[in-house]
C-alpha cells in the first residue's frame, strides 16, 4: 500500500464521509463534495475524488458500487449491503457467508475467492410501512 500524506483536504473528506455515514448513509462523491464545501469552499471536486481514492486505498473508508455509482462507506471492514428498490436507501449488513457457500461459489466459478461483498435488494421498513398504509386506504377515500 502506497504511503500518502494526510493533508487538510483529505482529513476534511474523511470527516465528511464519517459524518454522512453516522446516519447510515453511503454518500457519493457529489454528496461528500457538497458536505466538504461548507467548510472548505475552495476545495475542488477533483481533489475530493483524489482524496476518496487515497482513503479507500489506505483502508480508511470503504467503497461499493450501487447501480454503477461509487458510494463511500465510513466502515472499511468487509460487509454486505441491503438496498431498497423503492427509495434507494442503503444499509450495512455485518454477516458472513458460511464457508461452504464460499467454497461452492469458488468451485462453480473456478475463481480463487479471497473476499466478497454482496448487495441484497428489497424494500426497507419505511417503504414497507408506506405501501402498507397506502394499501389500507379504501378506494372510495382516495
Amino acid at each position: 500500500m502506497k504511503r500518502t500524506r494526510n493533508t487538510v483536504q483529505r482529513r476534511a473528506v474523511l470527516e465528511a464521509v464519517r459524518s454522512l455515514g453516522a446516519s447510515g448513509a453511503h454518500p457519493t462523491a457529489a454528496d461528500v463534495f457538497a458536505e466538504v464545501r461548507c467548510h472548505c469552499p475552495h476545495l475542488s471536486l477533483a481533489t475530493v475524488y483524489r482524496a476518496l481514492h487515497a482513503l479507500v486505498e489506505q483502508r480508511e473508508i470503504g467503497e461499493t458500487r450501487i447501480e454503477n455509482v461509487a458510494r463511500y462507506d465510513a466502515s472499511p471492514d468487509p460487509h454486505h449491503h441491503v438496498i431498497c428498490r423503492s427509495c434507494g436507501a442503503v444499509a450495512d449488513v455485518f454477516a458472513s457467508l458460511p464457508p461452504l457457500a464460499v467454497r461452492r461459489l469458488s468451485e462453480a466459478s473456478s475463481f480463487a475467492l479471497d473476499t466478497h461483498a454482496i448487495n441484497f435488494n428489497g424494500t426497507c421498513p419505511g417503504c414497507q410501512a408506506t405501501s402498507s398504509s397506502a394499501a389500507a386506504v379504501p378506494a372510495s377515500a382516495a
